[in-house]
């Protein structure tokens, strides 16, 4: 049925399980799996009048892109247990519900499975869901694990 599926994870417990069933599930099509992280942008060194050390600014981005490169190689972990053709994929984005759409339309995924954190009520509406945008604006199916 799907032939390319598009796995985005942030690292969470839920999305480490999301991860899990993503891969099996290809495993089982036999489709391939492009694993992605988005990494939050680096911030402006200048932030109400003070300005962040050039070896503060420098080590954060270092971190910040050693976060996702580990949340990316844990997908292709699963992926290489099981014999799955596996594409890492890691983009810097403030907006990581459409960076996850671009992502599976640049690589031309024809599925997407990721990980819902189940927030409803207040905390949904407060924290927002990557999730539920994800959803509302994707052209291709979403398969969400929860």
């Amino acid at each position: 049925m799907f032939k390319h599926i598009l796995i985005p994870t942030d690292g969470s417990s839920v999305a480490a399980k999301a991860i899990q069933a993503g891969v099996a599930l290809a495993s089982e099509m036999g489709a391939k799996v492009t694993g992605f992280c988005a990494e939050e942008p680096p911030q402006s060194r200048y932030k109400d009048g003070l300005v962040v050390p050039h070896e503060l600014h420098a080590e954060l981005e270092r971190r910040s892109r050693e976060y996702a490169e580990r949340n990316v190689a844990e997908i292709e972990k699963a992926a290489r247990t099981v014999g799955v053709a596996f594409e890492p994929l890691i983009v810097q984005s403030g907006m990581p519900y459409q960076a996850i759409i671009d992502a599976a339309q640049d690589k031309k995924c024809d599925a997407i499975f990721m990980a819902s954190h189940g927030h409803r009520g207040f905390a949904g509406l407060l924290l927002g869901s990557v999730t539920n945008q994800v959803l509302t604006h994707s052209k291709i199916p979403v398969l969400v694990f929860r």
